[in-house]
């Protein structure tokens, strides 16, 4: 049991960051980004090659969060140069990062089971608890940036954006540029937990990145159920709560005998009962 909460906590805290990247995309900004499936990816193969290539476990997840930063501006260029719809521009975004992830790793995987990294030293001898406190201390870092960000002048800008794009104009906001960063930085994050995720994993594979999405969908509405709140870090609280909680779930699910096959079912089970008990609608989140 205690494995099995340890595992809990430190998935969910790996998957926290992909939840605070969908906060910014699906909440602040009101961008349904589908871009997190492939920029997941794209973070894990770059911290891959940046670990084979010699570069510490440290300084490979930030190669991470910047191959993520990338694939989210491919996004947004498509969609705010080119003029193409958020949701196609995502499909499109996808679809390109699925043969740039393949480019990147020179196949379908990585392996880095006999290369140093970070997650690995920490669990030697194996010892949940330092791996726990490294990534706690990851997404606090991580959760604190965005709190303060969104206090910003650009952040205020981000969600005056989302929340009436054409008023935001009217006081002279570039609505394209506060775009462009919120896209990119959201799809950061995400590379940065994919860094993480392929260092905890010991590899880093082209299909890691499927169902991501909704996995960060469903823990995001969990975790607003947690709280009544519209203050902004109570809301990135409840939700790396909420990515922890659903974690929790998922592999309580498995060891009660649900196959791997049936954990897209449980997630959008929770989906429906987050929804149903009361998850919020895009709000104009306060201080």
């Amino acid at each position: 049991m205690t494995g099995l909460l340890f595992t809990s906590v430190e998935l969910g805290l790996v998957y926290a960051l992909v939840v605070l990247g969908v906060f910014l995309t699906f909440r602040i900004l009101n961008f349904p980004d589908l871009t997190v499936d492939g920029s997941f990816v794209t973070g894990a193969a770059s911290t891959a090659l940046a670990l084979q290539a010699g570069i510490p476990g440290l300084v490979a997840i930030l190669i991470g969060f910047a191959a993520g930063f990338l694939a989210g501006s491919i996004t947004a260029f498509l969609h705010i140069r080119l003029g193409i719809g958020k949701i196609i521009a995502g499909i499109l975004s996808l679809s390109m990062l699925y043969t740039i992830n393949l480019r990147l790793m020179g196949g379908p995987n990585i392996s880095l089971l006999w290369q140093e990294n970070i997650i690995g030293w920490l669990k030697t001898p194996a010892n949940d608890v330092y791996v726990c406190i490294f990534l706690f201390v990851i997404v606090v870092v991580a959760k604190c940036t965005v709190d303060w960000f969104l206090q910003t002048e650009i952040g205020l800008r981000l969600r005056a954006t989302g929340d009436n794009e054409m008023t935001a104009q009217s006081f002279a906001i570039n609505t394209k540029t506060t775009k462009y960063i919120g896209i990119a930085l959201s799809n950061g994050l995400v590379g940065l937990a994919g860094g993480l995720i392929a260092q905890y994993q010991g590899f880093a594979d082209i299909n890691m990145g499927v169902g991501v999405i909704i996995l960060g969908f469903a823990a995001l509405m969990l975790g607003e159920v947690l709280t009544t709140s519209n203050k902004i870090p109570s809301i990135t609280t409840a939700i790396i709560v909420g990515a922890i909680l659903f974690q929790v779930i998922i592999n309580i699910a498995l060891r009660l005998g649900l196959s791997g096959t049936d954990i897209k079912f449980v997630t959008a089970l929770i989906v429906v009962v987050a929804l149903v008990v009361g998850s919020k609608s895009h709000l104009s989140y306060d201080k």
